[in-house]
């Protein structure tokens, strides 16, 4: 990847309705290049899917909480593999802490919360779940706002 992607990928994820023209005119670069590097960062899956940004309270799916998920290693892989399947839950993520697996949910309520928690702990696998009520959300982009320090070209 070259500065030229990263800034392309900035664009894209501030809006991805921008048009190769519409790139091609804030980059100030020819629009077959534009298209040219994004035909790449698909195929390479850097770009993996071009989505909208959703106002979580007009959903009514605006109680967030982080979990904490305690598996043990056996049955590790098991549990993480069923929490992909659910809905309530946006993020999981395999972590070095305290906890095997830290998870994100989006529900309605407290009430849906403890039903998502029943549904969990019927996971078998699942020795122990702790749970952090987000109050507030201060920043929940998923940007990429900085050239990526590993490679520059």
């Amino acid at each position: 990847m070259n500065k030229l992607d990263m800034v392309i990928i900035k664009e894209l994820q501030r809006d991805s309705r921008t048009s190769y023209s519409d790139l091609s005119i804030i980059l100030k670069k020819p629009s077959s290049t534009i298209h040219d590097h994004v035909k790449k960062l698909v195929s390479e899956r850097v770009i993996r899917a071009y989505t909208i940004k959703v106002d979580d309270s007009r959903t009514g799916l605006d109680y967030k909480a982080l979990l904490g998920i305690e598996t043990g290693a056996k049955l590790f892989r098991k549990v993480a593999d069923e929490l992909c399947k659910m809905d309530d839950i946006t993020d999981v993520f395999a972590t070095t802490a305290e906890f095997d697996l830290m998870i994100k949910v989006k529900v309605s309520s407290r009430t849906h919360l403890a039903h998502t928690l029943d549904r969990i702990r019927k996971i078998e696998g699942v020795n122990d779940i702790y749970v952090i009520s987000i109050l507030d959300v201060l920043k929940e982009d998923g940007f990429l706002l900085n050239e990526s320090p590993q490679k520059k070209t």
